[in-house]
């Protein structure tokens, strides 16, 4: 059986109703394992034996599985690889009794339920669990489950798909707060307006280009009207291609990184006067002003490309025409922030619904 996903009610009833089912066949597979272990054997030893293997038989860390059965195969072939490897196990005499072998699958089925929205959920690809952005002088980070550890600022592995927000959102700010790395401190916000404060104050004002600053602007009021806050991606500025090097190679002056849809942009904001100028135009040759052209045409190009490929990040440029209407420009943004993903029905709903058509 496989649940609707917003029904965690269900989860909770299928849990129940295979722990009833573990308990009916519990005295019996405790005799045998007592057998196979040589001393009487109670169930808390015989669940840690099971566990023991699913860490090594499983990458908690990084698997997703989209049903208990994939999740259990995945396990027996963890188990086949062991045995394979001559790894000291017991499961393998274990794995041989009928009756202890239907009690794991069951304990492992409970086991996909018991942590349902953890087992399905994807890890985001991890050159993105942390990331910094700001400028040289003032930067910051976010993290999904950071902690400092002998000065450095690390994830939690186990925890990253753990975490009761989705990635970069409000929530996750919320929830998490900013790594200050010149103070080695976390940056928390009590509520929303308390980030927003922060987003206008500092960040906004360490810009120096106007466009950047309609944005900053447009971003405040967008959440200061969402109904869901917590839920929207959080739009990050100057996000830093080369983390938290103090002297790096790129910086995208806006990117989302939509939880929602799986979907990465980023915004440029390109002005001639900024990123096509030319010093000593004057004085130059026309061969010489080519040069100087192809190679920030190149420049752009490479930084867009590097983007791509280290985080998948697709990056559109406002150019001085479409800078001359910012509404327009925020509109686009605007759309990037807002698309979700379309609402996922069950067989039975849409039965429902065919059957209602005339």
């Amino acid at each position: 059986m496989n649940p609707n996903e917003n029904d965690i009610k269900s989860f909770e009833e299928i849990e129940k109703e295979i722990s009833a089912e573990l308990k009916t066949l519990e005295e019996a597979v405790l005799q045998d394992f007592s057998k196979i272990k040589g001393r009487d054997s109670s169930v808390h030893s015989l669940h840690g034996t099971i566990g023991h293997n699913k860490q090594k038989s499983l990458d908690l860390v990084h698997g997703t599985w989209i049903n208990h059965e994939e999740y259990i195969a995945a396990w027996l072939q963890g188990l086949k690889d062991l045995i394979a490897s001559n790894y000291p196990t017991i499961l393998k005499e274990m794995f041989a009794n009928k009756g202890i072998r239907k009690y794991i699958f069951k304990f492992l089925e409970r086991d996909f339920y018991r942590h349902y929205k953890v087992r399905i959920r994807k890890k985001p690809q991890e050159n993105l669990w942390s990331i910094w952005f700001g400028s040289e002088v003032l930067s910051w980070g976010l993290l999904i489950a950071p902690r400092l550890a002998e000065g450095e600022w690390e994830n939690k592995p186990a925890e990253v798909r753990k975490v009761n927000f989705e990635y970069w959102t409000i929530g996750h700010v919320l929830s998490t707060g900013l790594v200050d790395p010149e103070n080695n401190k976390l940056v928390t916000f009590n509520d929303l307006e308390a980030l927003l404060t922060f987003y206008e104050s500092i960040l906004k004002r360490v810009s120096n280009s106007i466009y950047e600053k309609h944005v900053f602007d447009f971003y405040c009021a967008y959440l200061r009207n969402s109904a869901n806050p917590n839920t929207e991606p959080f739009l990050i500025p100057e996000f830093r291609y080369e983390g938290i090097k103090q002297r790096h190679k790129y910086r995208l002056d806006f990117t989302i990184l939509n939880s929602n849809t799986g979907e990465r942009i980023g915004f440029e904001l390109s002005p001639q006067s900024t990123h096509m100028a030319i010093q000593g135009i004057t004085s130059k040759t026309q061969i010489e002003l080519n040069k100087d052209l192809l190679d920030k045409w190149n420049k752009e190009m490479d930084k867009r490309n590097s983007y791509f490929e280290q985080f998948g990040i697709t990056t559109l440029t406002f150019t001085d025409d479409k800078l001359a209407d910012m509404n327009s420009c925020n509109k686009t943004i605007g759309y990037y922030l807002s698309k979700r993903e379309k609402e996922k029905k069950t067989v039975e709903q849409l039965t429902s619904e065919i059957l209602a058509l005339k």
